[in-house]
C-alpha cells in the first residue's frame, strides 16, 4: 500500500491486486481526512475488502467438492421450497453424493463420468431407465442451480446426458388393467383397504390428498371433492397441495359417487364400534389418520399375490389415467382431473394406452370383409 496527498490536502491510499477475469494488475484506492497511524490502518481494511469484492469470480470457486454443492443446494432449497419438497431434495442429494463421490470436484466432472456413476447400482437395487432417468433430472436440476449462483462456469456437457426411453412393459407396470383392478379389489380382505383402494382408483387421488380429506372436503350434493392440502409423508404433517393445479374439485362420477357414500357408512360404523369420532374422512379405529405404511405393505403384496407384481399405491393415480384413456378421455382433462400443469408420466401411460387400443381396433378390423364376391380378373391386352 502506498500513499500521496491531494491538493486537497486529504491523503488517498492505493493498492495493487489481480484480476481474475485478465490476469492483469489492477488498482483500488481510498480516500480519508490525514494520514494518521489510524487512517492507515482503516484504509488497509477498506482496501482488503474491496479487492475481496472484486476478486469474486466462478473462477475461485470452481474447486468445490460435490458434497460442498450438495450441501449448498439443500440449504437454498430448505429456504425457498416447501419441508416436504426440500426433504425430498435432500434424500436425493444424499443419493447422488454416494453416486458420484463426495469428494469429488465438481469442475472435473464430465458426461461420461456423471453417465456411468448413474447407472451404478446401489446396495444391489436394480437400476431401471426410470431410476436413471430420475437420477439424472436431480443432478442437472443440482448443476443448473450451481450455474446460476456462479459455483460452476460450464454446464456445457449436461446436453450430452440424454434420457433413457422407457419400454412399453416398463409402462405396463405402472398401473392395473381394468380386469385386475376388479380382481385386486374383490380380493382384498380387510375393508379399510379394499375401500382405499376403490376411491384411489376412482377419484385419481395421491395418497397424501386421500389421507388429508376431511369430512367438510367430500360435498355429496354437488358431488365434488375438493382437494386443497395433502398429507406429507415426509414431514407427517399437513402441507400445502404439491403445485397451484392440485387445489382442484373432482367430480365424482357414479362408481365414485357410491364409493364415497360407502366410505362414510364405514365410518360410521367403526365410531359406533370404537368411538373416537374425528373429522378425518378416512379415520383409524382410534380416531387418527390412517397410517400410510401399514397401507403400503398390505397393497404390495395384495398386488403380487393376485395380480402377479407388486405395486405401490401411486400405481393407482396411473390406473385412473388408464381407465379413462380407454373410455376415450381427453388428455387434457385427464390433466386438469389429477391437478398437472403438465405432466410426462401421464402423457406416457396415456399414449401407450391408446396406441394398444389401436393395435386392438387395427386386429379386429384386418379381417372384416365388406364385399361377398371377388373382382375379376383384368383381361390381358391383346
Amino acid at each position: 500500500m502506498w500513499v500521496q496527498q491531494k491538493p486537497n490536502g486529504k491523503y488517498q491510499y492505493f493498492e495493487n491486486y489481480k484480476d481474475p477475469l485478465t490476469d492483469k494488475f489492477k488498482t483500488v484506492s481510498v480516500t480519508l481526512p490525514t494520514n494518521k497511524r489510524t487512517d492507515q490502518k482503516a484504509a488497509e481494511r477498506i482496501l482488503g475488502e474491496k479487492i475481496r469484492a472484486l476478486s469474486l469470480h466462478p473462477s475461485k470457486s470452481k474447486s468445490i467438492s460435490f458434497k460442498s454443492l450438495t450441501a449448498a443446494y439443500v440449504k437454498s432449497q430448505h429456504s425457498s421450497r416447501k419441508a416436504s419438497t426440500a426433504k425430498t431434495t435432500e434424500f436425493k442429494m444424499k443419493v447422488l453424493c454416494d453416486l458420484i463421490g463426495e469428494d469429488s470436484l465438481v469442475k472435473n466432472l464430465t458426461a461420461p463420468y456423471v453417465r456411468k456413476q448413474l447407472q451404478a447400482s446401489r446396495s444391489n437395487e436394480e437400476v431401471t431407465n426410470t431410476t436413471y432417468n430420475e437420477r439424472l433430472k436431480y443432478f442437472k436440476a443440482l448443476m443448473r442451480w450451481a450455474y446460476e449462483e456462479e459455483l460452476v462456469s460450464d454446464i456445457n456437457y449436461l446436453a450430452k446426458l440424454k434420457k433413457k426411453p422407457e419400454s412399453h412393459k416398463a409402462e405396463k407396470m405402472k398401473y392395473l388393467e381394468g380386469e385386475e383392478l376388479q380382481a385386486l379389489i374383490a380380493g382384498m380382505a380387510v375393508r379399510e383397504w379394499q375401500l382405499v383402494t376403490q376411491f384411489l382408483a376412482l377419484s385419481g387421488l395421491r395418497i397424501g390428498e386421500l389421507m388429508a380429506l376431511e369430512d367438510a372436503d367430500i360435498d355429496l350434493f354437488a358431488r365434488e371433492i375438493h382437494v386443497t392440502k395433502t398429507f406429507s409423508l415426509i414431514t407427517y404433517a399437513i402441507d400445502t397441495t404439491k403445485t397451484d393445479t392440485s387445489t382442484r374439485d373432482v367430480y365424482m362420477q357414479d362408481e365414485l359417487f357410491d364409493c364415497a357414500r360407502e366410505c362414510a357408512e364405514y365410518k360410521k360404523e367403526i365410531i359406533e364400534m370404537f368411538g373416537h369420532p374425528s373429522s378425518h374422512f378416512f379415520q383409524t379405529i382410534d380416531g387418527g389418520r390412517i397410517h400410510y405404511d401399514a397401507y403400503r405393505k398390505y397393497f404390495s403384496e395384495n398386488t403380487l399375490r393376485i395380480v402377479g407384481r407388486s405395486l405401490t399405491p401411486h400405481a393407482l393415480r396411473h390406473t385412473h389415467v388408464a381407465l379413462l384413456a380407454e373410455h376415450g378421455i381427453s388428455l387434457d382433462a385427464i390433466s386438469r382431473r389429477l391437478g398437472h400443469s403438465d405432466s410426462q408420466i401421464t402423457r406416457e401411460i396415456y399414449f401407450h394406452v391408446t396406441e394398444r387400443m389401436r393395435e386392438k381396433e387395427n386386429a379386429a378390423i384386418k379381417n372384416v370383409s365388406f364385399l361377398s364376391f371377388s373382382y375379376p380378373e383384368q383381361k390381358k391386352k391383346a
